[in-house]
């Protein structure tokens, strides 16, 4: 049975009676409100507090406004023998709100950690300043939203896409700022103050973290900026700080193995373009760019046949096949979706592409803070002498349509060069991630004196989730990096029973034969 039970009253609390501990960030005064809050089902349940400390929207001016920091304390269920653990939302965007606890699969994983370290760790949720979705007096609808630019008579044009994104986050820049909200106080240092701020209203010498994605760069700038308020951490899907922008290398790694993996499967590989799907990949693409395909979608409007012309950028931007709802669907569709359109059946990519007709949207954190941590230089050109641009495009394209008009402070380069220290850290990594790319682990890894790296074969975003559902005994001994006393235990000793890898099952890639993509989905329809 679902529980939540958010107590009747409220508990106010000026914290500067309570807690003596100033930082740099902090003012003198703290105001909190404070109520006790406890969700369970039959199986698990967690008793704490939800929390609102308010600071100021933008530390650099002394006159700011006082905005909520959103946060949820559940203390340890037994002694808490080690630091609070903090866990950190992905995204940016990615909530902690009590419904959150009972979102389906996802959420029993992510259950699975805080259940585990929460036997000896007070255990917080931080959530992101400007984030409209988590509770707590947010900014509404703190989002811009653009219209993609595309019509069913020419094929889809990324760079009107992105003018019209760049118009409309201007727009959107000019409505904020004169109804009162200082876009400079959504940055990335004020994310990180954020967490400092609520160690030290805690009055906790040191914290551990979690997260996973967006939730990894979030902390390792926290380490970047106080590595000495640091028990340890544990992330999955690694951002580094200079990693902020994607590389269409690292996609393309894993497009080459999934053109591997199908090539040993031999109900799969028969029926490939005799080219391979890399190389057809790039032939359709080139076929595109010189003559863009009318498609004729029969009755897929109401009944009705709908014309549509489709372009390159119409497959850049559908590289895989986003109408699936998990990553291994995109990979074992893959061979099929590339095949059907070497053979000259673009009406999935059609199907995919009526979507360009249409407003998307982006909270107003995602480039703000994105932009405000930005690229070194240097990182930028190795990117964008990649191979895989030419076939994949700008797939940053939300950070540079934006970022010469970004309000947030830009970090200095010295910011985003990780140094080498102690922290002992847990690195989960997928081979197969196709938003942060295994590279990133490895390249984090040289800056670890402490640090393991588990690559989990064929694993994807979040990677830690496979283990934890594949693997219950592998996941325990795992997560025991986040509960054992290392002053009892030496790091060492700890990593030496920790693996290396491990590999999920081989790939069941969708049939060749059959009905088509564009069949099958209007027979689901």
């Amino acid at each position: 049975m679902k529980n939540i039970l958010l107590f009747g009253f409220v508990i106010f609390l000026v914290s500067c009676e309570q807690n003596q501990h100033k930082t740099a960030v902090d003012h003198p005064n703290q105001f909190v409100i404070s109520q006790p809050v406890h969700v369970s089902d039959d199986e698990w349940s967690f008793s704490g507090t939800e929390n609102m400390l308010f600071v100021p929207e933008n530390r650099n001016d002394p006159n700011s406004r006082k905005i909520p920091l959103h946060f949820f304390r559940f203390p340890a269920k037994d002694t808490a023998t080690l630091a609070p653990v903090v866990f950190l939302g992905a995204g940016p965007g990615e909530p902690y709100a009590t419904e959150v606890f009972y979102n389906g699969r996802r959420a029993e994983a992510w259950r699975y950690e805080l259940n585990f370290v929460n036997k000896n760790r007070d255990v917080i949720l931080i959530n992101q300043r400007g984030n409209s979705d988590t509770p707590g007096m947010q900014i509404p609808e703190f989002k811009y939203k653009w219209n993609n630019g595309g019509t069913l008579e020419t094929p889809f044009d990324l760079s009107i896409r992105n003018a019209n994104r760049k118009a409309a986050y201007s727009e959107a820049i000019k409505r904020y700022k004169d109804s009162g909200v200082d876009l400079q106080g959504y940055d990335i240092m004020h994310f990180v103050d954020d967490i400092e701020a609520v160690r030290s209203y805690l009055d906790t010498e040191k914290i551990a973290l979690m997260g996973n994605s967006f939730a990894s760069q979030w902390a390792l700038g926290y380490i970047q900026r106080y590595p000495t308020r640091v028990d340890r951490a544990l992330f999955s899907g690694i951002e580094p700080l200079d990693h902020n922008y994607d590389d269409p290398q690292g996609i393309w790694k894993v497009l080459e193995k999934i053109e591997a993996y199908a090539l040993e499967d031999p109900n799969i590989a028969k029926d490939l373009p005799e080219i391979g799907l890399i190389a057809a990949f790039k032939a359709v693409i080139e076929r595109l760019e010189k003559t863009p395909q009318t498609v004729v979608l029969e009755g897929f409007n109401d009944g009705q046949d709908e014309t549509i012309v489709v372009g390159a950028d119409d497959l850049r931007f559908n590289k895989l096949n986003p109408r699936v709802k998990s990553y291994s669907a995109e990979i074992a569709s893959w061979p099929k979706y590339i095949t059907e359109m070497y053979h000259g059946d673009f009406r999935y990519l059609a199907v995919l592409s009526s979507g360009r007709m249409y407003n998307s949207g982006s909270l107003m954190i995602n480039p703000l803070f994105n932009n405000s941590l930005g690229i070194s230089k240097a990182r930028e050109e190795v990117i964008n002498k990649r191979p895989a641009t030419r076939w994949l495009g700008d797939i940053n394209s939300h950070y540079t349509a934006t970022r010469d008009i970004c309000p947030a402070p830009k970090v200095p380069n010295d910011f985003r060069v990780h140094k080498e220290h102690s922290i002992p850290i847990l690195l989960i990594q997928g081979d197969m991630d196709l938003s942060t790319p295994y590279e990133n682990a490895t390249f984090l890894m040289k800056t670890l004196k402490k640090g393991h790296l588990i690559t989990v074969k064929r694993g994807f975003h979040n990677a830690k989730r496979a283990f934890i559902f594949g693997n219950p005994e592998l996941a325990d001994a795992t997560f025991e990096f986040m509960t054992i006393d290392f002053s009892e235990t030496s790091f060492e000793t700890f990593k030496s029973t920790l693996t290396d890898e491990y590999a999920l099952p081989e790939f069941k890639f969708w049939p060749m034969n059959g009905k088509s993509l564009f069949d099958t989905y209007v027979d689901e329809n």
